[in-house]
């Protein structure tokens, strides 16, 4: 089997000391780099005698063409891909600030090495060694479905009244907790994800156990080492306000390239714009009723309640000023009517309150988006209280 030891200048030492143990084992691994790092690249191949090859900042860079032979070698040997650096340490915000490692910047790497073909990576530092498989990034989804027509499902209790056996045969995208509803409906959702990160950190054993193992399933990439599922398409997802600070990106986006997606306080919005990237169109959306009748939220750590939803209709502006909208939360089962499909999905469960004012604006520009581009995007949820897309009937579909 072939190795790709992705080395970087900021851990020479892991990758050096790690090179002479593979030479010593009859090992010759091709040694990739960032342009970046170019002179350690160099330096390191002149002095262990070994293949080199820089890498593009994408796949689909013109430089990727020169990395056409390891394709060919791949396909024929199989490959793994050693990353010789340390991790970044990402503060989980949920777990009592548990720190994990994260590789996200090196993310860039491992989309040019995944589109070479290689599955299979291994993560080594000074004191981790991680491996994992990695099925599928976005990249290898692009166009997947185009001009077939896909259903994003959310979890709302309007899901009791919509015959969901008619999707069974459909391209169908879920999140969270849906499978609750596998059993009674017959069958796995397609594709599912998850981007919130409270569901991630306190409830991951739920999810690992009760994800169908053949759904393709998108998470936060900075979790990789953190969520184990098969099937896993791990991808960057953004969102709109940094954790602990008041810095805010430029709100909103939509995905229009498979480095990156975001999100907007529900992972719909995120899932709207991966079935975009696959090509889906048109984009129909089921079971999002946007409708939350939560009694009261919490401070977390504090203890004390903050009365109604204080940020449900607050203006992204206002939100904006507001550091740490995650530290609120509300109890499942504080609800004052029904949240979702099932009242097992909230039992003795927290979740971030829904700021729907701020979501109402991402849905908005993913309807001028989808207008913009030729993709429809039609709400057929029974009863829904959003807005933003024109409304279907779910049954003439």
């Amino acid at each position: 089997m072939l190795t790709l030891a992705y080395v970087a200048a900021s851990d020479l030492d892991v990758a050096a000391a790690w090179l002479q143990r593979a030479l010593a084992e009859g090992r010759r691994p091709v040694l990739v780099a960032d342009a970046a790092d170019l002179p350690i690249l160099r330096s390191l191949a002149m002095r262990f005698n070994l293949e080199s090859h820089v890498l593009p900042g994408a796949p689909d860079w013109p430089e990727a063409l020169a990395l056409r032979p390891l394709m060919g070698r791949v396909a024929r040997e199989g490959a793994e891909a050693v990353f010789l650096c340390d991790p970044v340490p990402f503060a989980m915000v949920f777990n009592h600030n548990e720190i994990a490692p994260s590789w996200t910047d090196r993310f860039p790497a491992v989309r040019v090495l995944h589109g070479l073909g290689v599955q299979d990576f291994r993560f080594i530092g000074r004191e981790i060694d991680f491996k994992v498989r990695i099925p599928w990034l976005l990249d290898s989804l692009v166009g997947r479905h185009k001009g077939q027509r896909g259903f994003v499902i959310g979890n709302g209790p309007s899901l009791r009244q919509t015959d969901m056996s008619k999707l069974k045969d459909e391209i169908t995208f879920g999140s969270n907790r849906c499978f609750l509803g596998y059993e009674d409906w017959g069958y796995a959702f397609k594709y599912w994800g998850i981007s919130d990160r409270l569901q991630i950190e306190m409830y991951r054993e739920e999810y690992e156990q009760g994800i169908d193992k053949e759904s393709i399933k998108f998470f936060p990439f900075e979790y990789l080492d953190f969520f184990k599922v098969d099937n896993a398409c791990p991808i960057p997802v953004a969102s709109e306000i940094f954790f602990g600070g008041s810095n805010a990106l430029r709100f909103p986006y939509f995905a229009e390239r498979p480095s990156m997606v975001f999100m907007a306080f529900t992972v719909t919005i995120t899932l709207i714009q991966i079935a975009a990237l696959m090509g889906c169109n048109p984009i129909v959306l089921v079971g999002v009723d946007h409708s939350y009748p939560i009694a009261r939220v919490k401070r977390r750590g504090h203890g004390e309640e903050a009365g109604a939803n204080p940020t449900a209709l607050a203006p992204p502006d206002e939100l904006i000023r507001m550091s740490k909208l995650g530290w609120d939360f509300w109890e499942g089962n504080a609800a004052t009517g029904a949240t979702h499909f099932t009242d097992k999905y909230t039992s003795n469960k927290l979740f971030v309150p829904p700021r729907t004012a701020w979501s109402e604006t991402a849905y908005d520009y993913c309807r001028l988006w989808g207008e913009r581009n030729g993709v429809e995007i039609i709400n057929a949820t029974v009863g829904t209280h959003l807005d933003s897309f024109p409304r279907v009937d779910f049954n003439s579909l």
